[in-house]
């Protein structure tokens, strides 16, 4: 009979264990910052999946971090605030019901880091593709900036020559692209030309793939050269995580008629209050391939060529010769092919 009863006892226990949904184990963070932290934890027995919830120490709501894979051990647990003490726990379903589960784990505790922001320091590069002068060409403006700098809220480039060709485009015209790559996402755009006001003033307007409107920047001739300008849209944090971009007219801008430096001056703000200030400075050299022709043709045709030591030399590209005209005048010239 003893045996019969230890039968059944054993028979009890082990469906008793079997019913049961154990839950995972030792949780503890890492990496830790002053918006995220990485919880991890030794996995349950048979888990089907885990739920996580967390919440400021001390306080009643909680955050949910729901349909956790069963292969995970750890979870990035996200949208925290800076030098604040936070509780979390897991809980551990058995099968695709959520029932049975193991009931919440005990808690762990953490402490987010404090924020500190990295200088405002954006790198902007600005490029043509043709430096020949009084020609068509496309111009490419790229801006990045490192995570936790204040964000841009104006920017202004300018320059001190050349001109956007605005009466070749009538509104919704395709005049370029955009870029935009974050820590989470890439975000590709197509440039059209908005209102136009005259032939030294347009809108250009940002959409999406689908064609939805994004955003919109000025374009101008001014002063002998260009100004693009754009307010960013305040995000409320005042801080990037952040990005790369592009903005690329396609052969819209053409250059100075003059040889010579070809410069674009940055101007940019952050959204601070005050505001950070930017400044920078890209300097394109612009070759006129005419200017020999330009000379013969001002009545100072009749000249000699010498090098740099004095010595009679022959026309030669790519160097730098002495021209001594019969009027008098000298001039160094190089011609570069």
């Amino acid at each position: 009979m003893r045996k019969y009863i230890l039968i059944i006892v054993c028979v009890l226990i082990n469906t008793n264990l079997l019913s049961q949904c154990l839950n995972a184990n030792s949780l503890y963070v890492t990496n830790i910052t002053h918006i995220n932290a990485l919880g991890n934890w030794t996995s349950a027995p048979v888990p089907d999946h885990y739920l996580i919830h967390y919440r400021i120490l001390g306080t009643t709501n909680w955050s949910n971090l729901g349909n956790i894979d069963s292969a995970m051990v750890s979870r990035n647990i996200p949208q925290l605030q800076p030098l604040t003490t936070y509780e979390w726990q897991i809980k551990t379903f058995c099968d695709t019901s959520n029932q049975p589960n193991s009931g919440w784990s005990l808690s762990d505790t953490f402490t987010t880091i404090a924020f500190v922001a990295a200088p405002f320091n954006p790198i902007i590069t600005n490029t043509i593709y043709n430096n020949i002068c009084n020609v068509k060409t496309s111009l490419t403006l790229n801006a990045s900036q490192a995570q936790n700098e204040p964000d841009i809220g104006t920017s202004t480039i300018t320059s001190d020559g050349g001109h956007f060709d605005i009466q070749s485009v009538v509104m919704g015209d395709s005049v370029g692209y955009a870029i935009m790559n974050t820590s989470t996402q890439t975000i590709l755009s197509t440039l059209k030309v908005g209102i136009i006001a005259g032939q030294n003033y347009a809108i250009i307007n940002s959409y999406d793939s689908l064609g939805a409107f994004i955003g919109f920047f000025a374009i101008e001739n001014v002063n002998g050269g260009i100004k693009v300008s754009s307010t960013s849209p305040n995000d409320g944090n005042n801080y990037t995580s952040g990005f790369t971009s592009e903005i690329y007219f396609s052969n819209l801008f053409v250059t100075p008629n003059i040889n010579g430096p070809l410069h674009f001056y940055t101007d940019i703000q952050s959204e601070l209050v005050p505001p950070d200030q930017f400044n920078d400075t890209t300097t394109i050299m612009i070759t006129c391939t005419n200017s020999m022709a330009e000379e013969m043709l001002q009545g100072t045709s009749n000249y000699k060529i010498y090098d740099l030591f004095g010595r009679p030399a022959v026309f030669k590209k790519n160097t730098v010769l002495i021209y001594k005209y019969s009027n008098g005048k000298t001039k160094k010239i190089i011609i570069i092919k």
